[in-house]
């Protein structure tokens, strides 16, 4: 494997404004590539380690997606479930009727809804019921995801796309479920038995330290300028966002990525998921009339599934990747993909927010260039 030209490209960044990387792919099982460029901090006194922790933001979703997954295959809750029977307040939502105004919804929001955004929700944070559910200091994932079921839906539940709050609703449903706070749920099931100790929805003390520092990005003049680090989605110590709310190291979200790449098992025998689950996971499910609300600029060839964005057509997106390969990015510039097909996992760590190009340029140059490094090797 001659991985020259993505050595080249992971040199570069820190020219394109990209302060600080760290880019790992596994295949089979086994890391073969691993790449640190940069410095952790502005004064660029501390090189990129593998000890550095950044928020990963929508990344998040992946975890969420396989939580909720794990209880699918349970049989704890179905992907046609109303989410009303986990959610009551879900059974009198309304939905914008585009005169100002608003209508009951026809429609039920199911789970199957939830995971492929089609729920008809949006990203609004600073609504007036999420606004007033966060006025309690103690409002917790339940009581708050509650309040975003006052807010009018875009679309009726099922016949269109929009990126939104539904993998935050996800999350209560799991909670709800299991009868385990979602945080307590993830670490049980996925954190635990993976052995990923740096993380988690809440950055303790002992671990601030070791934030990588974030930028914003300067898109006219390619430059990120340093910020605060800090994450929107934490809205109290009670709330743990499914949507965007993780905390993580490149380590443990390759340590995921891959065994879902790899079948589902870890070397000690724990199931994370079935092989079939994790195959669904790649599969397109939105509907024709919503393909174009998703792919339009960067995503052509690709759909939304169960986990994120799902590859279905190659001569489109003309990606190395399989068929099937599915994963997503974050705010902060990160990127994580799953090949269960070829094995292959990738994670690409950073912490620029508002970086346009890293997800109409890099990302998928990074997959291209790993892919053909990697070639047909067995």
């Amino acid at each position: 494997m001659d991985f020259q030209k993505l050595d080249e490209l992971m040199e570069l960044m820190p020219s394109y404004g990209i302060p600080a990387t760290d880019l790992i792919i596994t295949l089979q099982g086994k890391t073969v590539y691993r790449k640190s460029v940069g410095f952790s901090d502005e004064a660029k006194m501390h090189p990129v380690t593998d000890k550095d922790i950044y928020w990963i933001f929508s990344i998040s979703k992946i975890t969420t997606c396989v939580a909720a997954m794990q209880l699918v295959e349970k049989g704890v809750i179905s992907l046609d479930d109303p989410v009303s029977k986990y959610l009551p307040t879900f059974a009198r939502l309304t939905v914008k009727n585009g005169k100002g105004g608003f209508s009951p919804a026809q429609n039920a929001m199911t789970i199957r809804h939830l995971f492929t955004m089609t729920g008809g929700l949006n990203y609004a944070l600073s609504s007036a019921p999420i606004t007033r559910a966060m006025q309690d200091p103690d409002a917790t994932t339940l009581s708050i995801v509650n309040a975003m079921a006052e807010i009018p839906l875009e679309f009726e539940p099922g016949t269109n796309y929009l990126y939104s709050l539904c993998h935050d609703v996800l999350a209560a449903v799991v909670e709800v479920a299991s009868g385990e706070r979602f945080a307590d749920y993830v670490q049980k099931h996925i954190l635990d038995p993976l052995g990923l100790k740096n993380t988690g929805y809440h950055v303790p003390e002992e671990l601030k330290p070791r934030l990588s520092a974030m930028y914003q990005f300067v898109n006219r003049v390619q430059k990120a300028v340093e910020i605060p680090c800090t994450s929107i989605y934490i809205f109290n110590d009670n709330y743990d966002s499914g949507g965007a709310g993780l905390y993580s190291c490149v380590d443990d979200q390759i340590r995921l990525l891959t065994v879902l790449a790899c079948g589902g098992k870890t070397e000690d025998g724990y199931v994370l998921l079935r092989p079939d689950t994790i195959a669904s996971m790649g599969e397109n499910l939105l509907p024709e009339c919503a393909l174009p609300q998703f792919a339009p600029g960067r995503l052509h060839g690709y759909g939304w599934g169960l986990c994120g964005r799902a590859h279905v057509d190659p001569v489109v997106s003309r990606a190395l990747s399989s068929v099937g390969e599915f994963g997503w990015d974050g705010a902060a510039g990160a990127f994580g993909l799953v090949d269960p097909k070829k094995q292959v996992a990738l994670y690409y760590g950073t912490h620029v927010k508002g970086c346009l190009y890293a997800y109409h340029l890099i990302h998928p140059t990074v997959r291209d260039l790993a892919f053909e490094a990697i070639g047909n090797e067995e």
